[in-house]
């Protein structure tokens, strides 16, 4: 069976996280989940791994209302960096229906989805299927 290397998971919402990484695992179709719970402490990670395919995700869940360091602050630190594993996907996972916000979505070609919280199981599977599929 196929499975997807590294997911990454980053809320500040702790229950969010727990239901994404909960679906995530019983799929049966992610190896290995990484969470963080602010972008400032995502893009660290990143960075510091930005040369080692191994340790950078295949596939991020993004919130984009988080202390610290924001969801497209994030992708503004992600966009302006690059890392050695060229294909990471990226969907926006928020509870913000606000149509700047997805007019936003549209500036940055990596983001592959937009999704609305709460986020069903059924929704985390046909994305990982999806990006199984490609």
């Amino acid at each position: 069976m196929k499975r997807i290397a590294t997911v990454c998971i980053i809320d500040d919402d702790v229950f969010f996280q727990y239901l994404a990484k909960k679906s995530l695992e019983s799929s049966d179709k992610v190896m290995k989940i990484l969470q963080f719970h602010d972008g400032e402490e995502a893009i660290d990670y990143f960075l510091e791994h930005k040369d080692d395919e191994q340790k950078i995700p295949d596939l991020v869940f993004l919130d984009l209302n988080m202390p610290f360091m924001d969801g497209w602050q994030f992708l503004d630190e992600f966009t302006a960096n690059q890392f050695k594993k060229e294909l990471i996907t990226i969907y926006i996972c928020t509870s913000s229906n606000s149509k700047f916000d997805q007019i936003k979505f549209g500036t940055y070609p990596q983001l592959e989805g937009y999704l609305i919280k709460p986020i069903p199981r059924k929704e985390f599977i046909d994305t990982l299927e999806k990006m199984l599929q490609n």
